[in-house]
């Protein structure tokens, strides 16, 4: 496989615009299109000799000498070093989000659901996201409320805003005023930690004695159900406007595109595989380890902070993707949604 280091400034200048241009209009790219729209400043055989220079690269595929060129994934990947460099979102793509995802609601599910209807819609691809979930779930609150005699409602809010709730048996009998104060007390201690730390405050006898240890027994167990068994939720939304690309007017095409949309174990695992916080990560067709994906390209970024609340919201299309727009507009949404999920995890929010 060729790098483009190896390609000179004006073959650099010719695949940029090749894959450009097929971006756009879908169709192979001639020679005489180049000469008549770009002002490349050589002859027509030049532009044909460097054509053939690059199809031996495996930049481009012709199926014959005087056929227009369809880029392949080398070209693909050449572009999108290009592409993150001049990546801005548009202003109107801005003030889209900022209108369809309010902070108001405090609902990061709700959050992440409207990110993949502005990303398909402004993309005119698919969009996955998932919603935000700590990797160690933590305390963000908790609620004692009495039921009867020596019972009382656990209510644990963790950080990234899910409730979970437990029955407590106390060994002796207890009222709503004990349990509003030991609340308070195991607030104060417990707030912001993980199952472990809540583990390691318990055994080191830092609780407020036997109903504090019987509480906070609880709490742990509820974290640990959270960590492990909490499904992480996600939302897709575009398969209308994928469908609507030109790579999926034949029905086979369309039927694998509704599956990998629909059937979305394979989207959610590249989604979540070692992505850095604040990065965009691009997957373009034979890059990818798994077969179904292998006709696609995805757009990737994880949004929140480690070891806080996060999630990852990605863009899925042809690989004749506009990787210009996708990488800027789902940085841009990924640090948008960061700017929010992170009020979730301010204390006292």
């Amino acid at each position: 496989m060729q790098h483009s280091s190896t390609l000179n400034p004006r073959r650099q200048a010719l695949l940029d615009i090749i894959v450009g241009d097929y971006i756009r209009t879908a169709t192979p790219v001639a020679s005489q299109q180049i000469v008549r729209k770009h002002d490349m400043k050589v002859s027509p055989a030049t532009i044909r000799n460097d054509m053939a220079e690059l199809e031996e690269m495996g930049y481009i595929s012709r199926p014959h000498a005087s056929a227009g060129a369809v880029p392949g994934d080398l070209a693909y990947r050449f572009y999108v070093e290009r592409a993150t460099l001049r990546a801005r979102p548009p202003r109107g793509f801005e003030i889209l989000v900022q209108g369809a995802i309010s902070a108001d609601t405090g609902d990061p599910e709700a959050w992440a659901h409207r990110a993949t209807m502005v990303l398909s819609h402004a993309l005119r691809n698919g969009a996955i996201a998932t919603a935000p979930r700590v990797s160690t779930a933590r305390v963000k609150q908790l609620q004692l409320v009495h039921i009867h005699n020596q019972q009382a409602l656990l209510v644990l809010v963790c950080q990234e805003a899910r409730l979970r709730q437990r029955m407590v048996h106390f060994a002796q009998p207890v009222d709503q005023d004990q349990l509003t104060g030991l609340a308070a007390r195991l607030n104060a201690a417990l707030t912001g930690k993980n199952a472990l730390e809540v583990r390691t405050l318990w055994d080191t006898g830092r609780a407020f004695g036997a109903d504090a240890e019987a509480v906070t027994a609880e709490v742990q167990h509820l974290l640990d159900d959270e960590d492990s068994n909490e499904p992480q939720r996600h939302y897709t939304d575009g398969l209308r406007h994928m469908l609507g690309q030109p790579e999926f007017q034949s029905g086979e095409r369309a039927r694998d595109a509704v599956q990998v949309l629909e059937d979305d174990a394979s989207l959610l695992q590249v989604m979540e595989e070692s992505l850095p916080q604040g990065d965009v990560d691009v997957v373009i067709g034979e890059e990818s380890r798994r077969a179904s994906l292998r006709p696609y390209s995805l757009v990737i970024s994880r949004y929140g902070s480690y070891g806080h609340s996060s999630g990852v919201i990605g863009a899925v299309g042809p690989t004749r993707m506009d990787y210009t727009q996708a990488i800027a507009s789902v940085r841009y949404l990924a640090d948008f949604l960061s700017r929010l999920v992170s009020s979730l995890d301010e204390p006292g929010s």
